[in-house]
C-alpha cells in the first residue's frame, strides 16, 4: 500500500482526486439548484437528498487528494468511514423518499417482507 505514496504514483493520483472532486462539487451545486427551483414540492427533498451524496463524494475525494498529497495515511481512513457512513444514511433517507414520493401521486409504496 506505501507505494500510492511514492511521489508520481501518490502525486498522480492525488490529481485525479482532485478533479473529481472539482466534477462532484460542480455535481452538487447543480443538484441544489435544481432542488431550489422545486422549492415546496416533495421532490425537492429528493433533489436536496442527491446534492448532499454529490457533496460527500466531494469532500472524500478531496481528503484522499490530501492524504495522497501529504502522504498521511489516517486521511484516507477519515475519508473511507466518512463515505461509507453517509452513503448508508443517504440511501436509506433517499429510499423513504422515493416510498414517499410514490405515495404522494397515488400508488402505493414497495413492501419489505
Amino acid at each position: 500500500m506505501n507505494i500510492l505514496f511514492q511521489p508520481p504514483i501518490g502525486t498522480g493520483m492525488a490529481v485525479i482526486l482532485a478533479g473529481v472532486a472539482i466534477l462532484a462539487i460542480v455535481l452538487c451545486i447543480q443538484r441544489f439548484r435544481v432542488a431550489y427551483r422545486l422549492a415546496g414540492q416533495y421532490a425537492c427533498a429528493i433533489w436536496f437528498v442527491r446534492g448532499i451524496r454529490c457533496l460527500i463524494i466531494a469532500l472524500t475525494a478531496t481528503a484522499w487528494a490530501a492524504g495522497l498529497y501529504w502522504q498521511q495515511h489516517w486521511l484516507l481512513i477519515i475519508g473511507l468511514v466518512i463515505l461509507a457512513q453517509e452513503l448508508y444514511e443517504g440511501f436509506v433517507l433517499s429510499s423513504a423518499l422515493r416510498d414517499g414520493l410514490r405515495f404522494e401521486n397515488g400508488s402505493r409504496p414497495k413492501r419489505v417482507v
